[in-house]
């Protein structure tokens, strides 16, 4: 392997962002990049100034957590991250040496492997304060070590290349070591199956980690799907709004009309079986002397068929207006998805044009720390001229100093 990319945190300016506001605090000091995530509801991606691509690399974090926390405070790296924000791979340890492996996509961030958070423990005891993650790629294929114990492998089909980062998590304090990541010479190589798996993990199939990769994909794009249109709701456009009220207009009025419908299937079987039980009482009297008994209940299971005929009418009807309002509902859930999709290219654009602008801000304060020093140095200057072109102050000044030797 070859060292491409390696960053101690010693020298900060111009490599990393160093910032203090409500949520974070990140600065540099002797023992390495200090981060502070005080949020407690979410964590933090952190990338250096000047972002590269790779993708078949030996990516290594070394760090430790500062002070007391929770179990729960998380670090580790950020792998394979998109430069329109459109997703990236995280790799976490905790306080209690658990790793998580989670997915970034479409603002929201999923756990790849199993519940519980998705934490896991790894089958052999990690000892030690100071943490060094590592993660190796090939072929799509990703391998875990934590202090050099292999803990797990998994799979990524979507993303072949990105950016590397850090990552902290919610209410984490954090102390930053060191980085680096290697790039394989023969990049284009395909290790067997063998290679892929270290340990007592060699005679798992490759083929296997890839079909459970690719259902739980599929598992989280069902979830994904099945809260899209709970997720409108955060969207801050009038026309949006305008819809999504229209649709859960339709939605509702969809509601009543299938319970309509319900109630006048329960009717017409109701009037069904009552017709039934009168046609069976007319064919028991038909023989008898009671003519006129006959005819009455033959006028009445006329009226019951007529009623009938009404409640089928009704119940058609009832149908067109529910198939007219379902193809409604589909034509604004189809206007909704083209907002959700111009809302997610607005935000994309507006991250990138954020990262532009903190790099700015980074030169514009070397900028500005120069132009500081030139001033102090242009102002020492001009007092050491206004002296040398006044002999009066200057003779001012040695008899100053003669009387203050006599005295």
């Amino acid at each position: 392997m070859k060292l491409l990319w390696e960053d101690n945190f010693q020298k900060l300016d111009n490599a990393w962002a160093q910032q203090s506001t409500s949520d974070n605090f990140f600065i540099g000091s002797s023992e390495g990049f200090e981060v502070w995530r005080k949020s407690k509801r979410t964590g933090f991606f952190i990338f250096p100034l000047k972002v590269q691509e790779f993708k078949i690399f030996e990516a290594s974090l070394q760090f430790v957590f500062d002070g007391k926390g929770s179990a729960e405070n998380s670090a580790g790296l950020v792998l394979q991250a998109q430069p329109d924000g459109a997703g990236a791979l995280i790799v976490e340890v905790n306080r209690k040496k658990q790793f998580r492996i989670r997915r970034a996509a479409s603002h929201r961030i999923m756990p790849v492997n199993e519940p519980n958070g998705g934490w896991r423990k790894p089958s052999k005891k990690i000892k030690g304060d100071i943490v060094t993650l590592s993660v190796k790629t090939n072929d799509k294929v990703y391998d875990v070590y934590i202090n050099g114990i292999y803990v797990h492998s998994f799979t990524e089909i979507e993303y072949s290349k990105g950016w590397i980062g850090l990552y902290v998590g919610p209410e984490s304090k954090v102390i930053y070591k060191k980085i680096s990541v290697k790039i394989d010479d023969e990049a284009s190589s395909v290790p067997d199956a063998a290679s892929a798996y270290p340990d007592d993990r060699k005679s798992l199939s490759l083929s296997i980690v890839r079909l459970n990769e690719v259902i739980q994909k599929k598992d989280l794009r069902i979830a994904e799907l099945e809260n899209q249109l709970k997720d409108q709701t955060g969207l801050n456009y009038k026309a949006d709004s305008v819809l999504l009220k229209q649709s859960q207009e339709a939605v509702a009025r969809v509601d009543e009309l299938e319970i309509e419908l319900e109630k006048a299937n329960a009717d017409k079987l109701t009037l069904e079986k009552e017709l039934l039980k009168l046609q069976q009482f007319k064919n028991a009297v038909s023989g008898s002397d009671g003519g006129n008994v006959a005819d009455n209940l033959i006028n009445i299971n006329e009226e019951l068929r007529l009623e009938l005929q009404k409640s089928k009418k009704t119940i058609e009807e009832l149908e067109a207006g529910l198939l007219k309002q379902q193809s409604q509902v589909a034509d604004w859930i189809k206007k909704i998805n083209q907002l959700e999709n111009a809302a997610e290219d607005s935000k994309n654009t507006i991250q990138f044009q954020r990262a532009q602008l903190i790099q700015k801000d980074s030169l514009i304060r070397e900028q500005q720390k120069t132009i500081q020093l030139l001033e102090k140095a242009a102002r020492e200057t001009e007092k050491d001229k206004k002296k040398a072109s006044d002999p009066a102050r200057k003779d001012k000044e040695i008899k100053k100093e003669t009387l203050f030797d006599e005295n």
